[in-house]
C-alpha cells in the first residue's frame, strides 16, 4: 500500500524531490503516491506536475481526508500563502507535516522523507 503524500509548492525543488521519490519507488519498500501539489497561483490550479493535479491551497484538508494522506511535505522558502484556518482543519487530520531545508540537497530531503514515514 503506497505511502499518500501532498507536496505544497511546484518549485523546482519540489519538482526534483518529488521526481526522485517517484522514480525510487520501483527499489522502495513502501512505495509513495503523490495525491496532490498546492500551489497559490490560479494559472497553476488544475495542471498536471508529474501526471498529478495542482490545486489550491483551500482544497488541501479535503484532499487529505479524502484520499486520507499521511504526510505533508513543504521546503523552506516556499512562498506560498495558507491561511491560518486552512492550517488548523489540517492539524485536525492525523496528516503529519514535514517542513524541509531549501539547502538539503535531494538525497538528504528524501531520507528525511522516508525517515518521516519510518520507511526504510
Amino acid at each position: 500500500m503506497p505511502k499518500k503524500v501532498i507536496f505544497i509548492g511546484i518549485d523546482y525543488l519540489c519538482f526534483s524531490l518529488s521526481k526522485s521519490l517517484l522514480d525510487n519507488n520501483k527499489y522502495a519498500e513502501q512505495p509513495i503516491e503523490i495525491i496532490a501539489f498546492i500551489d497559490d497561483e490560479p494559472w497553476n490550479n488544475r495542471t498536471q506536475v508529474h501526471g498529478v493535479t495542482v490545486f489550491s491551497p483551500s482544497e488541501i484538508s479535503a484532499l487529505v481526508r479524502k484520499h486520507d494522506v499521511m504526510l505533508i511535505i513543504q521546503i523552506q522558502g516556499e512562498s506560498i500563502s495558507i491561511a491560518d484556518n486552512i492550517w488548523e482543519g489540517i492539524f485536525k487530520t492525523k496528516a503529519k507535516l514535514i517542513t524541509l531545508q531549501h539547502h538539503q540537497d535531494i538525497v538528504t530531503m528524501q531520507k528525511a522523507v522516508y525517515k518521516a514515514y519510518a520507511i526504510k
